[in-house]
């Protein structure tokens, strides 16, 4: 088979350069997927995503090292058409103003606020469905209160304002139903000719003549074969799955690739280094009395009744996003701007489960952490082998700033808490406890305790500088016709969530694809 785009990976990016590019009706476009086609209607209900994380049908869990004070734990991908935007919480979420500044001067040219800005309301005014509520259930009135007596503004849209500031979450969801990568930009885009889809695909290795990527080498039930690409090779893998096929290629570090038995083809030394995620703080508080979202849904025929609801009405708790109200705020007394991203959940969940569920009783939980992590740690394959799993090292709160924004995240929850009206029905705090209070426990306990966000970026990071794994336009340095489009391509975060700057910087990108400079 012959193709003039591969486009490896059907998750946020994928889907929108499958979108982009095939509306030039003269190229065709392949795109490859490793999971299935999406296809359990649980996926369409929004807070259904607490199941369908569990599913090892719809995610991936990759194991990673412990180090530091961290615990090994799971990172969770999504896998699908639709990728992670399949099982997420649906939040979607901007980044600030000067998070793409720094990406600009990073980056190059191009890659600025106002580029982000346009490709957002593009997509916006077209093809995905973002909503944001108007107002909520009375415990996420009374957070949003407590947050603005203690120095927050209340905004209607958190995308769409700067400084400290609270509001309800903007989700990607429509008339009450999700909204993915594939069924915004993906469903309209398989009703043109020039676009082939294939699922339950693993791509190998990528094929090279001469420097250039010509195709890939694809496995699936029906055995290896080859798929060549006359234009470009577009990995949208995400942070994980790109490097390893970018190593598994033979393009990465010396001592990365000669520890998985692959001999090199290109030498590109930061490929899988530099991998920045957030690492959450949660508190959460229990109700001596009956109230919240949690009453709705903590027993199986409350779940049964709000079910049918949904079916009938398109509303009611399970079709909202999975965090109800987002705000960005700044902790570390010496930052000049926001530096910690909260969501606030008017729920409790079962602190005692091994798997994540509703609590037996009312109560309130929160979730923050450090927009801007620097602790850069690393992904590598471990063989040839596409079935190995890789290596994951991550590294958390090293650094000084990132330190003292963590620090302060479980004080500002408390005060808002505190301000909110909700304390005199506080009857305990159930995690982490009123004993954490000094900011150095703090930070240990996050780094014990704490959990990924599964926002990791960075590890095919690209840059100006000649040592970037991609260069301006996120072509892999040492080789033509290979890009990687996703969120490994980010040096730092965007403060918040990664779904949205991800989209972006798809849409971003085919511009470039379609138009080289």
């Amino acid at each position: 088979m012959s193709f003039d785009y591969v486009v490896v990976g059907a998750g946020a990016a994928g889907c929108v350069l499958a979108n982009r590019l095939s509306v030039d009706p003269g190229v065709s476009v392949l795109l490859v997927e490793r999971g299935g086609r999406g296809r359990d209607p649980r996926l369409a209900v929004p807070r259904a995503f607490v199941f369908t994380m569990r599913s090892p049908r719809h995610t991936l869990r990759y194991p990673t090292r412990s180090g530091e004070g961290v615990p090994p734990e799971a990172w969770l991908r999504g896998q699908g058409l639709g990728g992670s935007t399949l099982v997420n919480g649906l939040m979607y979420v901007h980044g600030d103003e000067r998070d793409y500044d720094d990406l600009e001067s990073v980056v190059g040219d191009g890659w600025g606020p106002s580029d982000f800005a346009r490709a957002f309301a593009d997509m916006e005014s077209g093809l995905l469905g973002v909503t944001v509520p108007k107002e909520g259930d009375d415990v996420s009135e009374a957070v949003i209160a407590g947050a603005v007596a203690v120095g927050l503004r209340r905004v209607a849209d958190v995308n769409r304002s700067a400084g400290d500031r609270i509001g309800y979450t903007p989700a990607t969801t429509s008339r009450g139903r999700r909204v993915s990568a594939a069924t915004a930009f993906l469903r309209p885009a398989r009703r043109r000719p020039n676009v082939t889809v294939v699922t339950g695909s693993v791509v190998e290795r990528i094929e090279m003549t001469d420097g250039r990527a010509t195709g890939v080498v694809l496995r699936d039930r029906a055995g290896v074969r080859t798929v060549e690409a006359c234009r470009e090779v577009l990995l949208c893998a995400g942070t994980i799955e790109s490097p390893a096929i970018l190593e598994r290629s033979g393009i990465g570090g010396a001592e990365a690739l000669r520890a998985a038995g692959i001999p090199r083809v290109v030498d590109s030394p930061r490929v899988g280094e530099g991998v920045v995620e957030h690492r959450g703080l949660s508190l959460q508080v229990r109700f001596r009395d009956r109230r919240g979202v949690t009453e709705r849904l903590n027993t199986r025929p409350r779940q049964v009744r709000e079910g049918l609801r949904y079916l009938a009405t398109r509303q009611g708790p399970v079709a909202t996003s999975g965090y109800d109200v987002a705000s960005r705020f700044t902790s570390d007394p010496t930052s000049t701007a926001p530096d910690a991203h909260g969501v606030w959940v008017p729920m409790a969940i079962d602190e005692t489960a091994t798997e994540l569920g509703l609590a037996p009783y009312s109560g309130l939980l929160f979730t923050g952490y450090a927009t801007r992590p620097t602790s850069g740690g690393s992904t590598h394959v471990a063989s040839a082998d596409p079935s190995a799993l890789p290596v994951i090292t991550p590294r958390h709160l090293e650094d000084a700033a990132e330190q003292r924004t963590t620090a302060g995240i479980l004080a500002h929850a408390r005060q808002v808490v505190d301000a909110s009206g909700l304390a005199s029905h506080v009857a305990s705090e159930v995690f982490p406890g009123p004993h954490l209070v000094e900011p150095a426990d703090v930070v240990e306990h996050v780094r014990a305790h704490g959990g990924g966000i599964y926002h990791a970026v960075g590890s095919c990071a690209a840059g100006r500088d000649e040592g970037a794994v991609l260069d301006t336009d996120l072509r892999v340095r040492g080789v033509e016709g290979l890009r990687v489009v996703d969120a490994s391509a980010f040096p730092h975060h965007v403060s918040g969530n990664t779904a949205a700057p991800v989209m972006a910087l798809a849409w971003l990108a085919a511009e470039r694809i379609v138009l080289p400079g």
